[in-house]
């Protein structure tokens, strides 16, 4: 019988070092497929992302009637419309296709994290093994970033990592992830990628990847492309959402500092109230 093959996705809110994650995989040995988005002056070493994993994300979207940067929560009913079931067909195509023949691949596009039921609704019925990285950066460091690049306010770049990051991560509670802090990543790369490898079950010093991981942590990473470091501590919690967004990073980020485990009862008994607050926030809003 034929092995089943496993799926590796790196979610994650825009700008919180998604980019630096995937190519970290790559250096695991997992496919990431050969059609990458070209680099832009904004993430000159690359995104690391899959054109055609991009462009069905986008038209999910759009037909969902949301843009990248819509702050409004997505409905778990809307994955049901007839729409999105023939996009979803149209995208376990393009899996196959383009993945298919490899025993440990995967994606990133900050997308898929608000689309998490589309996507494991499709990988189940593929008869596809799930496994998660969970991306995280300082939400003070995400919203400067997005104010360099889109002159958004902080109001609007703390609503836009709620919507991303809260409403779907409870889906993921009894599949394998990891979440991985980005500022720590660039602090320790390889002691990162050895968490991960565990997590995914793959070597992390065997001969295949040694030359990569060096190449990762010696050229890849470049220190000079990140603008801000912002400690855990430095949220001011003013409004509900801000306040929203620093319980639900630090909760995160005990997570990336393996002060929790992923399957930790306590941690999501405290997500489920950081959810049911968002989705009052955003009924109100």
């Amino acid at each position: 019988m034929k092995p089943r093959s496993r799926a590796v996705l790196v979610v994650g809110m825009h700008r919180s070092g998604t980019s630096a994650v995937a190519r970290g995989l790559q250096a695991l040995n997992v496919y990431l497929g050969d059609n990458f988005l070209d680099a832009q002056p904004e993430n000159p070493t690359g995104y690391w992302e899959d054109k055609g994993i991009v462009e069905l994300n986008e038209r999910v979207l759009t037909t969902l009637g949301l843009r990248w940067d819509s702050v409004a929560p997505i409905a778990r009913n809307d994955f049901g419309r007839f729409r999105i079931w023939r996009l979803r067909a149209k995208a376990a195509r393009y899996v196959k296709r383009t993945f298919g023949s490899q025993p440990l691949w995967g994606f990133k596009d900050p997308r898929t994290i608000r689309l998490l039921p589309f996507w494991r609704r499709l990988l189940r019925d593929s008869h596809v093994d799930d496994t998660y990285v969970v991306v995280i950066r300082n939400p003070l460091s995400v919203a400067a970033s997005l104010f360099r690049r889109q002159a958004m306010d902080v109001a609007t770049a703390q609503r836009l990592w709620l919507v991303h990051m809260v409403p779907y991560l409870r889906d993921l509670r009894d599949t394998p992830m990891i979440v991985v802090d980005y500022d720590l990543l660039m602090r320790e790369p390889r002691s990162q990628l050895e968490r991960i490898a565990r997590t995914l079950s793959a070597p992390s010093r065997d001969e295949t990847n040694l030359g990569e991981i060096d190449r990762f942590t010696a050229d890849f990473l470049d220190e000079t492309l990140r603008h801000t470091v912002f400690s855990p501590s430095d949220f001011e919690a003013t409004t509900n959402a801000s306040r929203l967004t620093k319980d639900a990073f630090l909760l995160l980020y005990d997570l990336a500092t393996d002060r929790l485990e992923p399957n930790a009862p306590t941690f999501w008994s405290a997500w489920e109230r950081i959810e049911r607050e968002f989705m009052n926030t955003s009924s109100s809003s």
